[in-house]
């Protein structure tokens, strides 16, 4: 279960069932969040803006530009926002507005206002994307055996592998958006910049982030992104123009990847091989777990790596969990869980589906 408690304007905007019920106007769904609403009445304020924006861009997304965008963000919120007198104000400053823009663009239903050379001409090879762009632009080639460090105008650092290149504008202020070019791998540690969303271009795929951190990596076949901190929006480049498809663009949060077959154009989401911990344990005691409810410790195997478990909580309400663990991979300590209660794990969409007959 989602923490709807701590969700914000910007959660909302991008959590895709949320936009799917907005959008598509499904029964089941809407009695969901009606449910979600009536649980949490102090998220009524921040559901209903979400709403609005979301309607606002479905109705106008192929005529808004980014600073029209930006114009009905604030409009919207300042309409809908709370009165003075009431606790706990939202202060919509120019920060909020930005937020809630880039939230708009990032989550991919605005793909299709991206780069206008991408749209014209969607090019899968390095040196076809660098010849259309308009604007001055610089290569960076890693002839060495070692990571390169590259500074980008606006701050951002990469790491360039071995045998991989980049190119990118000698000045990214001559453009709102930051765009880069790869071919072969570089890790990315993205400045935010709200109002200025960062693309990457690699065979086929597009990855843009407003500030982050993540991998890409090319190959003859495929393209590999993964997400260590922020969040993610990837979409193959042929699908730029689709914009109204809700299916051909993932969101990618920590310890997930997403990979494109560049030969039948599948994207597809799914965990890192090797999911780092984002926070320590809370407890002292860490991932030692003495006759802990199953969902106690799911809870927290959650909150450390940021990967959603799904399980059916009545059937394994009787379970529970007394074993000693460690510095174990995020899969091992799955294995060992699964072995100990008598379980089966798989990994589908970014999340982890666990199986169960129950505990006695």
């Amino acid at each position: 279960m989602k923490n709807y408690d701590k969700y914000n304007l910007e959660d909302f905007l991008l959590d895709e069932d949320f936009r799917l019920w907005v959008t598509q106007h499904d029964q089941n769904a809407s009695d969901f969040w009606t449910k979600i609403e009536g649980q949490y009445p102090e998220k009524k304020v921040v559901m209903q803006q979400a709403r609005e924006l979301l309607l606002t861009w479905n109705r106008n997304q192929s005529e808004l530009s980014d600073d029209d965008l930006e114009i009905q963000v604030s409009r919207i919120l300042a309409s809908t926002g709370p009165r003075v007198t009431q606790p706990f104000q939202y202060r919509f400053t120019t920060t909020w507005i930005s937020v809630a823009a880039s939230a708009l663009l990032i989550m991919g239903i605005g793909w299709g206002i991206s780069h206008k050379m991408q749209k014209e001409q969607p090019a899968s090879d390095y040196k076809q994307y660098v010849s259309q762009v308009q604007v001055p632009m610089k290569e960076v080639v890693n002839h060495t055996n070692q990571k390169m460090s590259v500074k980008l105008p606006d701050g951002s650092v990469v790491a360039l592998s071995p045998a991989s290149r980049i190119s990118y504008a000698e000045a990214f202020r001559h453009n709102r958006k930051r765009e880069v070019y790869l071919s072969g791998e570089a890790f990315f540690e993205v400045e935010k910049d709200a109002l200025n969303p960062f693309f990457v271009y690699a065979h086929g795929l597009v990855t843009r982030v407003v500030g982050t951190s993540f991998l890409v990596k090319t190959t003859d076949t495929n393209v590999e992104v993964l997400v260590r901190s922020g969040r993610v929006s990837v979409l193959a480049m042929k699908d730029i123009d689709n914009q109204r498809s809700r299916n051909t663009e993932l969101l990618l949060t920590p310890n997930q990847q997403a990979i494109f077959s560049t030969r039948d154009n599948l994207l597809s989401k799914s965990i890192s091989s090797m999911p780092l911990e984002l926070i320590k344990p809370e407890t002292q005691s860490g991932f030692v777990f003495m006759d802990q409810p199953i969902h106690k410790v799911f809870a927290t195997l959650e909150k450390v790596y940021g990967i959603p478990i799904v399980y059916d909580s009545a059937v394994m309400e009787k379970c529970s969990l007394h074993v000693e663990l460690s510095n174990e991979p995020f899969f091992t300590k799955l294995d060992i869980i699964s072995q100990t209660i008598g379980a089966s794990y798989r990994v589908s969409d970014g999340q982890v589906i666990v199986s169960s007959e129950g505990c006695d």
